[in-house]
């Protein structure tokens, strides 16, 4: 009787030590820190295609410059953008251009995301439209700095359930494309194809993960192998973003946070100012540009859509977003100073 005491205190212990564990592993997750930089591109002037948002950024560094692609919202209508510059502090007095070419017969098209194939020597544009209700499309040029290049959009694939589909990513490993989405705001999809069938030849949707919002990114982390997906959260209006992690685009995924990028964790010095007070819809700054979507998640910039509390009143569609940089901050280490992101190299 008392070795069965002795061994049923041990295994007390042991569960309140392994509880203690992992409520110290969650609040490490969720004491991350963010410093909140410059902002990079406001909405455009009275009467231009993005003169009330600018929304959804995808960018890339490639042949000198940034290269951003991002939803406008005028007084009427949601359209694509894109903008360029040598840095990211030169996007908001560049020329802006408005790809009418990709627009649905509903002449909306959004939530791009860029990046250059490698098998085809292609920039692919991924976005959706309304033409049957969030339609995935795609549209592709040889020439990402040409705004007029990019080809008539095609579906991805043709919807096959009635709920809602939003926000299209796609990321490929050495075998296999995988695009995600997310359904009914709630489930994370995934399905894939090969890579020489991408961009058709999808298979079948498999449920990988759920209880998010929307704006699902899915990246390969650089130096680990693993992959980490970004998912966008929202409770009464306020957005932020949460991580999990997998060892393949299939899963299995694990939750790590919830609380990965949220307005409680920004950090605001006197230049940069207040241009935001919550973390919403954006795009790492990554390791590279094409389908392998890499980034390093150590000291990872990130460019989102923001906006104050403020703001936040009246229909959403008329809210002003503006685009700007976090820096996530990381204990003993120099921030990358406002206006001067971290440029990753271009590759041959």
């Amino acid at each position: 009787m008392t070795a069965f005491l002795r061994n049923l205190a041990c295994l007390a212990i042991c569960t309140v030590m392994t509880g203690i564990i992992a409520v110290a592993e969650t609040a490490a997750n969720d004491n991350n820190q963010w410093l909140v930089d410059s902002l990079v591109l406001l909405p455009g002037r009275e009467g231009s295609f993005d003169e009330v948002a600018v929304k959804d950024p995808s960018v890339v560094f490639y042949d000198g410059k940034w290269h951003v692609f991002y939803t406008a919202r005028s007084k009427e209508e949601y359209t694509t953008g894109y903008v360029s510059a040598e840095t990211l502090a030169g996007l908001q007095t560049a020329p802006r251009h408005e790809l009418k070419m990709i627009r649905g017969k509903k002449r909306y098209a959004c939530a791009p995301q860029v990046f250059y194939y490698e098998p085809q020597r292609k920039w692919y544009l991924i976005f959706q439209n309304l033409d049957a209700t969030y339609q995935p499309m795609f549209s592709t040029t040889s020439t990402i700095s040409d705004p007029e290049s990019w080809s008539a959009p095609k579906p991805l694939l043709t919807k096959d359930t009635k709920q809602k589909w939003i926000d299209f990513w796609i990321i490929c490993d050495e075998k296999r494309a995988y695009l995600f989405y997310t359904m009914a705001h709630n489930g994370v999809m995934v399905r894939s194809t090969s890579l020489a069938d991408f961009p058709e030849g999808w298979g079948k949707a498999q449920k990988v993960f759920d209880n998010i919002h929307e704006a699902v990114h899915v990246y390969k982390a650089k130096g680990s192998g693993d992959f980490n997906m970004i998912y966008e959260l929202e409770q009464d209006g306020v957005r932020s973003f949460g991580l999990a992690t997998a060892p393949h685009p299939e899963g299995p995924w694990k939750r790590v946070t919830d609380q990965y990028a949220t307005g409680e964790q920004l950090r605001y010095r006197e230049e940069s100012g207040k241009w935001t007070e919550m973390v919403s819809h954006g795009e790492v700054l990554r390791s590279g540009y094409d389908q392998n979507m890499e980034f390093d998640p150590q000291g990872c910039q990130w460019l989102i859509q923001g906006i104050t509390n403020q703001e936040l009143k009246g229909h959403y569609d008329l809210l002003p977003w503006k685009l700007g940089l976090i820096s996530k901050i990381e204990e003993n280490s120099e921030q990358t100073p406002v206006g001067k992101a971290r440029m990753p190299a271009p590759r041959e």
